[in-house]
């Protein structure tokens, strides 16, 4: 099974989506560029439009389920494709650039921190 697949699988509609740790945001006509904190230090990614919408979407936490309602709302049905799809795939690309962090905190948990 594939790395996206397998991704996929694991994230369920009420998967809990948070942003990951980011450092700054900078927004221009041209788009939009995120710098990351990572383990290996800081890197800047460039999000397509939708990745833009997505992160936004997010906020500081939701689910899937409620990403792709509140992506519907501001954006509509797309033009091609199906939506639930559309939302899985950005997000499972968000996810592998450590933009937003999937996972479940444990209930007696209180440290902000989630559990993939």
């Amino acid at each position: 099974m594939s790395a996206d697949r397998e991704g996929a699988a694991a994230l369920t509609s009420e998967a809990l989506l948070r942003p990951g740790e980011l450092r700054d945001t900078y927004s221009t006509d041209d788009g939009t560029v995120v710098l990351v904190a990572g383990a290996a230090g800081h890197r800047v990614v460039r999000l397509s439009p939708l990745g833009s919408a997505v992160l936004e979407a997010v906020g500081s936490g939701t689910t899937l389920a409620a990403l792709e309602v509140e992506l519907r709302s501001r954006l509509g049905e797309p033009p091609a494709g199906n939506l639930s799809e559309l939302v899985l795939s950005a997000t499972l690309a968000l996810v592998d650039e450590d933009l937003i962090v999937a996972g479940q905190g444990h209930k007696d948990d209180n440290s902000g921190v989630t559990q993939p």
